[in-house]
């Protein structure tokens, strides 16, 4: 199966859940502007939604990675 790339600089480095959250407050005030054009708040979804997905992977990786300490009462090998 052949990966899709995405498209027009949608590729974003991955941020810290916080740096991710301070964005998408910046997105949303820039949303709130009465200035912002539809095609401009539409290219802000998406990158919001991008962050919100970011976040929640990297929110479900921590829960898993706490389970697993939890569980064991250590931290996994490679994870120190």
């Amino acid at each position: 199966m052949k990966e899709t790339q995405p498209k027009n600089g949608e590729q974003e480095k991955q941020v810290t859940v916080e740096e991710a959250f301070a964005q998408l407050s910046d997105i949303v005030e820039q949303m709130e502007t009465p200035e912002v054009t539809l095609e401009d708040s539409m290219q802000l979804y998406r990158k919001g939604i991008a962050l919100l997905a970011q976040c929640g992977d990297t929110l479900d990786r921590m829960e898993q990675e706490m389970i697993t300490l939890t569980e064991e009462g250590e931290i996994p090998d490679g994870e120190a």
